[in-house]
């Protein structure tokens, strides 16, 4: 198995690994079962930062009713929902330079201790989230502290996701880094079916008062777990083979932003914009649709929650497929066909969910995830490739986040304002539809092929 996915030598017990296991009294070769432990521990380890990433900001997204009542009372409900999507932005402006700063320490330091840095940095303000007080009790000081905790957690999460697909991809085989690419879109919708998920729950056991009085605290304090056990699988770690094999040349960068902001800019522009269609796709599909399909079809919240956590399963389920599929059919096609399909369909599918059935909602839920997975499986793997390995960690890290926070954070807020704006509630379909248009343009500045080493 070790040979077949390419991991045997980067899994090769180390001189320290020895020593542990003399003073634990074993001796002899590694075993293929301690070979598949230490498998295991690697590809979880690149998951767990993702699903607490996505955790949190799920979280968020799906208690923003109940945040927005919190935080920012107002007369008029849409008024407060629009100031709590602001915030939710504000979060993602903070993320280019975190992956600034954690790209910085992945070209220089390493893969594996800006993930270890990462994973903790990250559950500091998700579990600080349940401590806040709200406006009746701090008054303006309450959203303040929010705006300042989505702040600290866009820093750290900004290397999170960037630092985990290159540790996967460059340790991966080269008819298999779509798929490895896909484990750290999967660990992120893990996290989205959890925080979708706990929140659907929990505003379907508790009554309305009891989630307001402080039911709504206890997913953010539970980031803690999340985060401690994160922080146990990553702790070492083997770094990538790419890393590695630069430190033993004397190749790595002395200064990886220079070198990124001079030689990187069309391959972060390329990044940037085929990042788009998926920033905006998701959150569209896992943030706002549940408050659109509560506010224009009638359904009530909790049905809207547990139709877009059923999306999130389904889409959790189909990014690695579609990771399969593009090791097997190339990224080029798939991204265009994706393109093409969610340029036709965005439209019909958010109309679909608003028009007040059940079934109607969940089938545009389906819809939209599948869309959004085609791209989220094929994607990574096409990041890693486009930059250079010297510079890689930063590159990635300041073009995938500034394309999160420009187009992801601020879909739902986009949306809603478009709405609004408009009249009409399925215009954000439109603004899906004209990312994916983009993304079809830049698929053909895309390279033919990936180079064999990376």
């Amino acid at each position: 198995m070790a040979e077949r996915f390419g991991l045997a030598a980067m899994f090769k017990p180390c001189e320290a690994h020895r020593r542990k296991r003399r003073r634990s009294g074993l001796r002899g070769p590694m075993t293929q079962l301690d070979h598949s432990r230490r498998r295991t521990r690697f590809l979880a380890s690149c998951v767990v930062g993702n699903l607490l990433e996505w955790y949190d900001f799920a979280l968020y997204g799906t208690l923003t009713p109940v945040t927005a009542q919190l935080f920012f009372p107002a007369t008029d409900p849409l008024a407060a929902l629009v100031d709590i999507y602001a915030v939710f932005a504000l979060g993602f402006l903070a993320r280019p330079l975190g992956g600034l700063l954690f790209g910085w320490l992945g070209d220089r330091l390493g893969r594996q201790p800006s993930l270890v840095l990462s994973v903790v940095l990250m559950a500091v303000p998700t579990c600080g989230m349940g401590l806040l007080p709200t406006y009746a009790t701090a008054g303006l000081a309450a959203p303040l502290a929010l705006a300042l905790l989505r702040i600290l957690q866009g820093l750290s999460a900004g290397g999170e996701f960037s630092s985990s697909i290159i540790l996967l991809v460059e340790s991966a085989p080269l008819d298999r880094r779509g798929l490895y690419g896909s484990i750290a879109n999967f660990g992120a919708m893990i996290g989205g079916v959890l925080g979708g998920g706990i929140g659907w729950l929990m505003t379907a056991w508790l009554p309305e008062a009891a989630v307001l009085a402080w039911g709504w605290r206890l997913p953010f304090l539970s980031g803690i777990v999340v985060g401690a056990f994160g922080l146990w699988l990553r702790h070492g770690i083997p770094d990538s083979p790419t890393y590695v094999r630069l430190a033993a040349a004397g190749a790595l960068s002395r200064q990886p932003v220079l070198r990124t902001l001079r030689r990187e800019g069309r391959q972060m522009v390329l990044a940037a914009g085929l990042n788009w269609v998926v920033s905006a796709g998701y959150y569209l599909a896992f943030v706002w649709l549940a408050s659109d399909m509560t506010a224009v079809a009638g359904l009530a919240y909790r049905v809207a929650l547990g139709i877009q956590t059923m999306g999130l399963v389904f889409g959790l389920a189909m990014t690695p497929l579609f990771g399969l599929l593009s090791d097997r059919y190339g990224r080029r096609p798939m991204l265009a066909g994706s393109a093409v399909a969610t340029a036709l369909l965005a439209v019909p599918m958010v109309m679909l969910a608003g028009q007040g059935s059940v079934v109607a909602a969940a089938i545009a839920q389906l819809g939209l995830a599948l869309m959004v997975a085609a791209f989220l499986g094929t994607l990574p793997a096409v990041f890693v490739s486009l930059h250079q390995e010297t510079s890689r960690c930063t590159a990635l890290g300041l073009s995938y986040n500034l394309a999160l926070a420009l187009f992801g954070g601020t879909a739902p807020l986009i949306a809603t304002l478009l709405v609004r704006l408009s009249g009409w509630p399925s215009a954000p379909g439109v603004y899906l539809a004209a990312t994916a248009l983009l993304c079809l343009v830049l698929v053909r500045y895309l390279p033919k092929t990936e180079p064999a080493r990376l």
